[in-house]
C-alpha cells in the first residue's frame, strides 16, 4: 500500500501555487511601480483637464445655448475673427457635450500656424483664443506617449496593460475569497506594513473592475496600432476650395439631423483632404461611445449626403473601436463618470505606490524602513532609469521642439504674381504654399519654367520644390 504523504507536506504543497503567485505579483508590480503609478496619475489627471481648465479660465466658459444651437453662426464667429483663416472645424471634442463649456473651433492660419477659438454657444460670441500647450494637450501627450519621437513611448506606455493585467491576475491567485474583503476595515491601530497592506488589499478589491477596463483598453490600444483596423472608410466626396458661410453650415446641419431624427450635433468638421467629406456628427440613439461614432458624411459642394455612421447598426468589431476612448477615459456619462475615473485613477496610483512600500518593509522585518526607503528598496537599480524616462526625457523633448500643437509659422517671402493678381506666399524649407481661395489648383513655374503641382491644404495651395528652385509665378488650373 502506498503510504499517504504527511499533513505537513499537503499543506506546504498546496501553498507553493500561492507563493508562487505571490512572487509573480511582486515581479509585475515592484521594478515597474513608479512608472506604472506616474502612468496612472498622469491618466487620472488627464480626464478631469478640461474641467481644471474650466476652473482656471474663464474663456472656457459658456452660457447656455438655445437648443437648436445656432451653428452657422458660430461658425460666421470664428470666421469673423481670423478673416484671413481657414475654419477647419467647431465643436465639443473630448469636452462632452456640457453646456458650461465653450466650443472650440480650429482654425488653420496661412503662415501655417493652428489656433482654437473658444465660442460661447449661448452668446454666439468668441471668448477666448488657445496657441500652443494647453493642460489637456500637455497631460494628453504626456500620458499617451511622454512627449518621445516615434513611436517607442507610444508603445511603452500602452505595454504596460500586460503589467497591469499580470497583476491583477496574480493578486486574484494571492487573495482568495476576495469579495469578502469589499468591507473589511483595515487594521489602522496595527503597525505601518499591516495597515498598509489592509489598505492595498481594500483598494485593489474595489477597483478590480476599473483596473480590467483599463487593462483591457491599454492592451486594445497597442495591438490597434500595429495590427488591427476595423473602422471603415469615410465615402469620397468632391474638393472643397471656398470656405463655407452660415448658411452653407447650416444646410448640412439640417441634411444630417433629417437623416437621424433627434440627433443632438457636437461638431462639425470641414474635409482634410481632397475627396473627403464634411462630417456633421452628434449624439444618436447610442450610449458608450465616442462623440464621433454617429456622423452623417456630406459632399461640401453639392450638400449631398453620402453616408451614414449609426452606432446601433456596426458590426461588434467597429462597434469596439468607438467604444474603448469612453471606457479608458470615462468620458460617457459627462462630469459623473469622469469624476467616478479619477477617484479609480486615484486608487490605481496609490496601489502601484504602496504595494512596493510593503514589499520593502517585508524585506526589512523586523526592522522596518521609512516608507520612502522601502519603496527605494523595493525599485533598486530600476529607480534612476525610471527617473530619467518619466522626467528627464519628456522634458528634454518639451523644452526642444517638441509639437505643441500650434505649428511652426511659415517665413511670408512676399508674393506671387497669378494672371492679373498677387498672391501672398510663405514657405518653409522647401516648402512653399500661396494662399487664393476659390480656385480649383494652383500650379508653381520656377525660373527654368517647370511645373510644380500644388496640393490643398486649408485654404493654401502647398508644394515641395526641389533644392535650388524658386518659383516665379503661379498658374491656376482650368478645372477642378
Amino acid at each position: 500500500m502506498t503510504a499517504l504523504p504527511a499533513p505537513a507536506a499537503l499543506h506546504a504543497a498546496a501553498g507553493k501555487p500561492r507563493r508562487l503567485s505571490y512572487r509573480l505579483h511582486s515581479l509585475f508590480g515592484l521594478k515597474l511601480s513608479l512608472f506604472l503609478a506616474f502612468i496612472c496619475a498622469s491618466g487620472t489627471l488627464a480626464t478631469v483637464s478640461h474641467e481644471i481648465e474650466w476652473l482656471l479660465f474663464a474663456k472656457v466658459r459658456a452660457t447656455a445655448p438655445a437648443e437648436p444651437q445656432d451653428w452657422g453662426r458660430m461658425w460666421d464667429a470664428a470666421r469673423a475673427a481670423h478673416p484671413d483663416g481657414w475654419v477647419r472645424s467647431l465643436g465639443t471634442y473630448d469636452r462632452s457635450d456640457a453646456d458650461y463649456f465653450a466650443k472650440a473651433a480650429q482654425v488653420a492660419l496661412p503662415d501655417g500656424r493652428e489656433v482654437t477659438l473658444l465660442v460661447d454657444p449661448g452668446t454666439v460670441q468668441v471668448t477666448g483664443e488657445q496657441q500652443g500647450v494647453t493642460l489637456h494637450s500637455f497631460m494628453r501627450g504626456l500620458h499617451y506617449y511622454l512627449f518621445t519621437p516615434g513611436d517607442w513611448g507610444f508603445y511603452l506606455v500602452t505595454a504596460l496593460g500586460f503589467v497591469l493585467s499580470g497583476s491583477i491576475i496574480t493578486g486574484l491567485l494571492v487573495y482568495k475569497r476576495f469579495w469578502k474583503g469589499l468591507l473589511r476595515r483595515p487594521r489602522l491601530q496595527r503597525d505601518s506594513r499591516t495597515w498598509l497592506g489592509d489598505l492595498h488589499r481594500l483598494g485593489a478589491v474595489w477597483s478590480l473592475p476599473f483596473a480590467l477596463v483599463i487593462a483591457a483598453t491599454s492592451v486594445w490600444y497597442l495591438l490597434e496600432r500595429d495590427a488591427l483596423r476595423w473602422e471603415g472608410e469615410p465615402p469620397r466626396a468632391a474638393a472643397l476650395r471656398v470656405q463655407p458661410d452660415a448658411a452653407r453650415v447650416d444646410a448640412w446641419v439640417r441634411t444630417a439631423t433629417a437623416a437621424m431624427p433627434g440627433m443632438k450635433i457636437t461638431a462639425v468638421s470641414l474635409p482634410w483632404g481632397d475627396g473627403e467629406p464634411v462630417i456633421v456628427q452628434g449624439e444618436w440613439q447610442a450610449w458608450l461611445v465616442r462623440e464621433r461614432t454617429n456622423a452623417a458624411f456630406i459632399d461640401p459642394v453639392s450638400g449631398r449626403l453620402l453616408g451614414l455612421r449609426v452606432a446601433h447598426d456596426l458590426p461588434g468589431t467597429e462597434r469596439w473601436v468607438h467604444t474603448a476612448d469612453p471606457l479608458h477615459f470615462g468620458n460617457f456619462g459627462g462630469l459623473t463618470s469622469k469624476l467616478l475615473w479619477f477617484g479609480f485613477g486615484l486608487m490605481l496610483t496609490g496601489l502601484a505606490i504602496s504595494g512596493a512600500i510593503i514589499h520593502g518593509k517585508r524585506l526589512a522585518s523586523p526592522d522596518p524602513l521609512p516608507w520612502t526607503r522601502a519603496w527605494r528598496s523595493s525599485l533598486g537599480h530600476a529607480l534612476m532609469p525610471t527617473l530619467l524616462l518619466i522626467a528627464g526625457v519628456p522634458a528634454w523633448f518639451y523644452f526642444n521642439g517638441w509639437d505643441s500643437g500650434s505649428g511652426e509659422a511659415m517665413e511670408a517671402g512676399g508674393s506671387l504674381a497669378l494672371a492679373d493678381r498677387s498672391v501672398p506666399f510663405w514657405r518653409r524649407g522647401s516648402r512653399w504654399c500661396g494662399a487664393a481661395h476659390g480656385l480649383p489648383g494652383l500650379t508653381f513655374v520656377d525660373r527654368s519654367g517647370r511645373l510644380h503641382a500644388t496640393e490643398f491644404d486649408a485654404g493654401r495651395f502647398c508644394a515641395d520644390l526641389p533644392p535650388g528652385a524658386l518659383p516665379i509665378r503661379l498658374v491656376a488650373d482650368d478645372t477642378p
